[in-house]
């Protein structure tokens, strides 16, 4: 009797445990399926991928909590609308939107992983979204930005900072009501790019220079504790990312308010297009031989060395605007998307090449 009970245990362990995997399996489903994804997209998720993103977009919520209910209130005149039909018309409208924007925008929790990213992710990085989501930033940065990266997600409390506004008279639970604020934030990464190389665009060693603009969003409140002091707690990053530049720096079709101009790697001029006469004055055999910075603003000076800087580091950038001298007197605002060419036979950096716009 013994001997035959233990083939039956066996068997009921085994049935067992295989209707635990299919419950398992079933409550996976489910939770996919709530995912604000593509059902064809959910229906192919691992166990590990439905995690990654259900809590990503867990936290999501959290972080856009008062502006989805401020939101949600402000659109009380709405309320005639059927709610399935203001839900098409606000999702139609944002696919278009970040269909318009030649960019992504992503949103990345203060330890730096990707809480959101827009599908449009993937024309610029050949990146997926379900990819993306849920991991770290870092693993697709240059291991060389990992530093500028953790400065962008950082906030330094202004020095004797005790005064905190927005405060309220209750405290509930030994804090105020929390105020938020959010902070410019403006840098370049170089980020993996797997796209093919007549669609990636300008990249070195696999990595693209991506434009990132955006804000860094912070919390503030006041403790029992610290009554007349302030606590900061960084919610995280909002930023949109732009190639640069748009297309390949050669192929741009230089308008009426746009030059072109070659330099060496220290900008001394070598090279300017004729546009240059109509819109500063000079001629282009006045300006070469001599440097960019001879003619920029004293003023603007330190905003270029650091794009100059940026530049040779990276490859790529877009400068802030500066003000370019004019041969009659007075300036013009300038802002340029310069690149490093390289020497095709020793790929080391050859020369820059930039267009400019400038401000009429």
């Amino acid at each position: 009797c013994v001997q035959n009970s233990v083939p039956e245990m066996k068997e009921k362990s085994k049935n067992a445990a295989k209707t635990r995997r299919e419950r398992e399996n079933g409550e996976f489903y489910e939770l996919a399926k709530l995912l604000p994804l593509p059902a064809a997209i959910t229906s192919q998720l691992d166990k590990a991928s439905i995690i990654r993103l259900t809590s990503s977009y867990l936290r999501m919520r959290a972080f856009f909590t008062e502006d989805y209910n401020s939101s949600s209130s402000s659109m009380s005149g709405w309320s005639n609308l059927p709610s399935l039909g203001l839900n098409i018309l606000t999702k139609d409208l944002s696919s278009h939107l970040l269909q318009t924007l030649d960019g992504f925008l992503f949103v990345v929790a203060s330890d730096g992983k990707i809480m959101y990213i827009s599908e449009t992710a993937s024309v610029h990085l050949g990146l997926s979204q379900v990819e993306l989501t849920g991991n770290s930033i870092f693993e697709y940065i240059h291991p060389s930005d990992h530093d500028e990266m953790t400065t962008v997600l950082s906030f330094q409390q202004p020095p004797h900072h005790h005064f905190c506004p927005g405060t309220s008279s209750s405290h509930n639970l030994g804090c105020s009501k929390a105020s938020e604020y959010e902070v410019e934030r403006s840098f370049f990464l170089r980020m993996k790019c797997v796209l093919a190389k007549r669609n990636a665009g300008l990249t070195c060693g696999g990595y693209k220079v991506i434009h990132c603009s955006g804000y860094l969003k912070l919390s503030l409140h006041r403790t029992e504790m610290t009554l007349y002091e302030c606590c900061y707690q960084i919610v995280g990053l909002v930023g949109v990312g732009h190639s640069l530049p748009p297309s390949g720096i050669t192929e741009i079709k230089l308008h009426s308010n746009m030059f072109m101009f070659r330099a060496n790697l220290d900008l001394k001029l070598i090279f300017l297009d004729i546009s240059v006469a109509e819109l500063t004055g000079f001629e282009p055999q006045d300006l070469i031989e001599k440097t960019l910075y001879h003619h920029v603003h004293t003023c603007d000076v330190l905003h270029l060395r650091y794009a100059h800087h940026l530049l040779l580091i990276k490859g790529q950038v877009t400068t802030k605007y500066y003000r370019m001298l004019v041969k009659h007197g007075g300036w013009v605002w300038v802002q340029s998307y310069a690149t490093v060419v390289h020497n095709s036979r020793s790929s080391r950096p050859h020369c820059v090449v930039s267009v400019n716009y400038v401000l009429t």
